[in-house]
């Protein structure tokens, strides 16, 4: 076996890279990181994982976390754009309630616990850029988020600046999860704060085994196929490391894209949205910031046919020139790492686990 270094595409692919395109891919650290104050010890997991799972964080104790963030679906849901308050059902299957949709793909939360790593290197825990907008930063802002958003898990009951004190009131009447926050957290007691560092303990623990792709760069040379090794020399020659780069395959920047698109801008007026992950891609249809793009064979015609508006793109990104099969290959090696599918049977609040 030979050990391969990041900077692997340049050496193996065997024709000549511009310099936007002569980028790295690399495998992830061994060691996941985490904030000094929220330490990843298995009592902190062992709450987050039933935090997680509770409909107890919703204002109508009828949505999980784990509604939107399902392990049958790469920890996403299947939807184009999830379905939050008085939905019902799980995946591709929810129907809506009286609520709406809430308007976002639903990101995969496998692998968030390296957000922000790029060729450039690791940023700490605290600073790791969230959701599609990069609107908050640390797994633990992330956290509180859907839990005060009307559309996700608040509805119309409370105020947004009422909820967090509903659910940590909530919480501090179930002597099971008194007991889960003192053994996690001692004299810190049940708070917002300590409901958001359980819930990252637990996501920091979501990181799948070393994919085909992870194997092959540690100098497993039969850890890809002929054809996903063609597909990735051909994803680093046309240009595709260009934004998904590095070990987890993002530039972890804001991009524009020409995306189908019939709702209102949500975003700040930019309509940028982050490079996301290709890691465990096979699993996360559909794709983009709202779901418009249905499957992989979709992605690829959709890139095939790109015209680029974004000046951070325009001149370093040509379409791929045919392959797809070599191409779809290539994502099979990057998604086939095994992961936590535990479903739990229970959860203190005794609401049925994973909501409605």
């Amino acid at each position: 076996m030979t050990f391969r270094p990041a900077l692997f595409a340049a050496l193996l692919v065997g024709c000549t890279l511009t310099p936007a395109q002569n980028e790295t891919l690399s495998s992830l650290p061994t060691l996941v990181p985490a904030p000094a104050d929220n330490p990843t010890r298995p009592e902190a997991v062992e709450l987050g994982r039933a935090l997680f799972w509770d409909p107890i964080l919703s204002g109508n104790r009828d949505v999980a976390c784990a509604t939107c963030h399902h392990p049958d679906f790469g920890y996403s849901d299947g939807l184009a754009v999830s379905v939050g308050v008085g939905g019902r059902g799980v995946g591709p299957a929810r129907a809506e309630g009286p609520g709406a949709r809430v308007g976002r793909n639903s990101l995969s939360v496998l692998f968030t616990a390296f957000n922000g790593l790029t060729t450039e290197g690791m940023v700490a825990p605290e600073a790791a850029p969230m959701f599609w907008d990069h609107r908050t930063v640390s797994l633990e802002s992330q956290a509180l988020g859907p839990l005060k958003n009307a559309l996700e898990m608040r509805g119309s009951a409370f105020a947004e600046d009422k909820i967090l004190d509903e659910l940590v009131r909530r919480l501090s009447e179930i002597p099971e999860y008194v007991e889960l926050f003192d053994a996690a957290f001692g004299n810190q007691g049940i708070s917002d704060t300590t409901l958001a560092k359980a819930i990252a303990a637990f996501e920091r623990t979501l990181v799948p085994t070393p994919t085909s792709f992870d194997r092959y760069l540690a100098g497993d040379d039969k850890a890809m196929t002929p054809a996903q090794i063609r597909g990735m020399h051909g994803f680093v020659a046309q240009g595709c490391a260009r934004c998904h780069s590095g070990p987890m395959l993002s530039d972890f920047k804001l991009h524009r894209l020409p995306v189908v698109s019939d709702e209102p801008d949500l975003g700040p007026g930019t309509r940028e949205f982050r490079t996301p992950t290709l890691r465990m891609i096979t699993l996360t249809a559909p794709y983009m910031h709202n779901g418009s793009v249905k499957t992989l064979d979709a992605s690829i015609d959709f890139y095939h046919n790109l015209e680029v508006t974004d000046p951070l793109l325009e001149g370093d990104v040509e379409p791929p020139l045919g392959g797809g099969d070599d191409l779809r290959a290539f994502f099979e090696a990057l998604s086939d790492g095994t992961f936590d599918r535990t479903v739990p049977e229970r959860v203190p609040s005794g609401l049925p686990p994973g909501g409605r």
